[in-house]
């Protein structure tokens, strides 16, 4: 501990005499460092982090994939839910699971006083705390007692991060009487802190138990107690004794027995749909980490991201080990000297050891300001306010840590090899000076052109792999979403959670258009079921007169519930026949208006206007196609126009939240605030939401391809200044190792410009060699993220072009310098140099 703390002390004095080596060396680390802890620390939160519950490894998700008939809700992709009737049963007739619960992720108003909010809600079955081993942060939480009857237990349970922020953590709100969407309820506790749901990405504020389905959704027909109705996310708890595997061969035992009573409920069945239907299986997952369609989206590009600056550590790393030989170089005979005195080489390495340890840790500390401030950039970019509430930007004790073991790693990693090669000096040499011997030899400048060689090979990668996330990122802007973005504001309102019945929602919904419309500027407004590009869908199944269906023809278009002047407002084109008009209501005969790619799959080149379809759960053709539209993207910008068919929203029976759509030729600001004072007027509690430009929703929807491309395109430039620096460094000393060469070639008639080429020929050969090396990892890199591009290939040409072209003029222009530095090298002083 004492020789320690002595190597400490000559540690910080060293550093302190070279202010200069020291603020290059900690900054190299810092940007390293702090770029790999904050793409951690995202990756934590959403990727690897278990749920703050009881032994949360024991959880496991319940997935049923397969054929389905009826309606299938969920807020995941990539997570098939079940019936409220098939939980149920699961639950009570299972042996391997200690508790299930179930939850659904709803939208609320939520009135205290005079002041309506628009929360964010989560139904969830009566065992829902109790499977997760919660406790309440006051008061009680819900229990199986308040999920018996339907519509019987007006009760609620705040998130603790909701009543901190809405009630200011008042202990006085249990027992207090609220309304959740003009239902009169009591809140009976307060959830613990810290827990958010058990969907990552998402903060609950309110649950509710799922027996209160019909008044919290009421738009819904069926739900509780319907087998046609799959909407509910299910997570089980195994017992003590028992595996994944044979859980999930045991429950799928009464799985199948429960298909069969499943069956029994849907209409007319084809052999073909019993057959796959009672094939069907449950597969258990992993419950630890809870559900989450933001880890969905972004488990790819946060891996990317990481393997990314990865890739920039390294190429600090090899940095910070030439800039350790460069000044190993001049301390040659300080280390020569004391192992001449007696000191052994494991003591002087132990001693440079110590050095570059305290410089890591020293860029460790600084690297976690920039992964501070990093993640809050991040944060701040992020579309979603909910995953803004639950994502910190804040490093934690887990943060901390792993910045603490990079920092250990990379000192080791960066400050070996240049320890090992600097206490290998020549002592006679060096202690009389002679030149060669005090610059080490050739060895240490070999593995200084070696590092110089990754640098360009890794700093290629990165180039590589920005160019293709930001080529794929601009072919996405460039599609043509089928509409005109431009000048359009939105803004969504849904009556239905304030109480409001169907004739009353749609006598509002018909006023604020009226209202809007006639605002100054605005030249036309309009309204949607289905929200453009917000990654939403809606589908149904549909039978089309005069079409013989095929094996394996897909009979479910998208559909969305429009208002007149809905396609004039978007900008879509209206090809054959009329728009909606406002005398197309429930009464009257249903109408219908489809796209291009419904026309062609269905009618091929006949005209549609006039024919007929209906849809899977009616009899008869009862829907007449009165318009065609050109084609178009609804969802994202990424999908293909889809066969897509528009009704009136008059004409659908469960119609809650409608986005309003309004082309303007006024500030986005200004007549923001104009529409919301439209819907106060109208309803002062009606909650306005969703309220943005089309441009900004566009951009939303590419948050996760603007983050990779923006993030990647800084990693990549920050690698080649990183390695441009590095390869100037190497041609530095190499000047300085040849002084009397130049100096003799110039005594000799060289021209200045035969030396200036000579030093350029060896950074070009450095690059050459780094860029063979880098363009098949490239190539690999491609290949990697295929499924994350747009529009292009893992070989695109224009982008290994443009990023082997940056990476070698970078190159050229770092090693121009030290190159013009020989060029002036006085003959005379060289031929003097020892």
């Amino acid at each position: 501990m004492d020789h320690i703390r002595m190597d400490l002390r000559q540690a910080l004095r060293g550093f302190v005499k070279n202010p200069g080596f020291t603020v290059v060396v900690v900054s190299t680390l810092a940007l390293g460092i702090g770029a790999n802890t904050a793409i951690f620390s995202l990756m934590d939160q959403v990727l690897l982090r278990r749920l703050p519950v009881r032994d949360p490894d024991r959880l496991v998700i319940l997935h049923a994939p397969g054929p389905n008939s009826g309606t299938f809700s969920s807020h995941s992709d990539t997570l098939m839910g079940l019936s409220h009737p098939m939980f149920t049963h699961l639950r009570e007739q299972n042996t391997v699971f200690s508790g299930m619960l179930a939850h659904y992720t709803v939208p609320l108003h939520l009135t205290a006083g005079a002041r309506t909010d628009n929360v964010h809600g989560d139904l969830v079955s009566g065992s829902y705390f109790d499977v997760l081993g919660l406790q309440p942060a006051l008061g009680r939480l819900l229990g199986p007692d308040d999920d018996r009857v339907p519509g019987g237990h007006p009760v609620i349970v705040l998130g603790h991060g909701f009543w901190t922020r809405h009630f200011g953590a008042d202990p006085g709100v249990v027992g207090r009487a609220v309304r959740v969407n003009d239902h009169a309820m009591t809140i009976v506790g307060v959830a613990p802190p810290g827990f958010h749901g058990v969907e990552v990405g998402q903060s609950v504020d309110v649950y509710v138990p799922v027996m209160m389905q019909p008044q919290v959704l009421p738009t819904w027909e069926r739900g509780v107690g319907d087998w046609r109705t799959v909407w509910l996310d299910v997570i089980a708890r195994l017992r003590d004794d028992v595996t994944p595997a044979r859980a999930q061969t045991v429950v799928n035992v009464l799985y199948g027995q429960l298909l069969q009573e499943d069956l029994q409920t849907v209409k007319s069945p084809s052999m073909k749909f019993r057959a796959a239907f009672l094939q069907k299986r449950l597969e258990l997952r992993p419950g630890a980490r809870g559900t989450s369609q933001l880890r969905d989206e972004s488990e790819t590009p946060l891996l990317v991201l990481m393997g990314m600056v990865g890739l920039v550590l390294l190429i600090a790393c090899a940095n910070v080990a030439n800039l350790l030989l460069a000044r190993a170089s001049s301390r040659q005979k300080e280390i020569a000297l004391r192992l001449a005195l007696g000191a052994s080489r494991g003591r002087l390495v132990r001693q440079l050891l110590v050095e570059s340890t305290v410089l890591s840790l020293a860029g460790g500390l600084l690297g976690l300001f920039v992964a501070a401030w990093a993640a809050t950039f991040m944060l701040r970019a992020l579309p979603s306010d909910q995953a803004a509430l639950v994502l910190s930007a804040d490093p934690d004790l887990r943060v901390v840590a792993f910045a603490l073991g990079l920092s250990l790693l990379t000192g080791i990693a960066f400050g070996l090899v240049p320890a090992r090669q600097s206490t290998r000096p020549q002592l006679a040499p060096t202690l009389k000076n002679e030149t060669a011997a005090v610059a080490g030899g050739t060895a240490p400048f070999r593995f200084r052109q070696g590092l110089v060689v990754a640098q360009v090979a890794l700093s290629l990668l990165l180039l590589i792999g920005s160019g293709l996330f930001t080529r794929s990122l601009l072919n996405l802007r460039a599609v043509d979403p089928g509409f005109r973005p431009d000048h359009l504001v939105s803004f969504a309102v849904d009556p239905s959670l304030n109480g409001y019945d169907l004739r009353r929602r749609f006598e509002l919904f018909k006023r604020l258009q009226d209202d809007v419309a006639a605002e100054p500027g605005v030249k036309s407004v309009s309204m949607a079921e289905v929200a453009l590009m917000s990654h939403d869908n809606s589908s149904s199944t549909v039978r089309v007169e005069g079409y013989e269906r095929k094996e394996g023809d897909d009979m479910n278009p998208d559909f969305n519930g429009i208002a007149p002047g809905f396609f004039a407002t978007m900008g879509i084109p209206l090809l054959a026949g009329r728009d909606f008009a406002d005398t197309d209501q429930a009464a009257t005969p249903k109408v219908a208006i489809v796209n291009e790619a419904f026309a062609r799959y269905f009618f091929g080149d006949r005209d549609p206007i006039g024919r007929h379809f209906g849809l899977g759960r009616e009899t008869g053709y009862g829907i007449t196609i009165v318009g065609l539209v050109h084609d178009g993207r609804a969802a994202s910008m990424r999908e293909k126009p889809s066969r897509f068919v528009y009704v009136p929203y008059t004409q659908e029976a469960g119609v809650g939240e409608l986005t309003f759509y309004v082309r303007s030729a006024l500030d986005s600001t200004a007549l923001s605030g104009r529409l919301r004072r439209l819907v106060q007027q109208a309803d002062a509690s009606l909650p306005v939401t969703s309220e943005k430009t089309m441009a900004a929703q566009i951009r939303e929807s590419l948050f996760v391809e603007r983050m990779v491309a923006s993030l990647s395109a800084a990693f990549g430039l920050l690698a080649t200044l990183l390695a441009a620096l590095g390869l100037y460094g190497v041609m530095s000393y190499a000047v300085a190792l040849r002084t009397r060469e130049i100096g003799i070639r110039v005594a000799l008639g060289a021209e200045r410009r035969t030396v200036l080429l000579m030093v350029l020929q060896e950074v070009a050969v450095l690059a050459a060699l780094g860029i063979a090396f880098g363009l098949p990892g490239g190539y690999g890199l491609g290949r990697l993220v295929q499924s994350q591009l747009f529009g292009l290939t893992a070989r695109d040409p224009l982008t290994f072009v443009v990023a082997t072209a940056t990476l070698l003029v970078t190159a050229l222009l770092a090693g121009y310098i030290p190159a013009a530095r020989a060029t002036r090298v006085d003959p005379i002083v060289a031929l003097r140099y020892d």
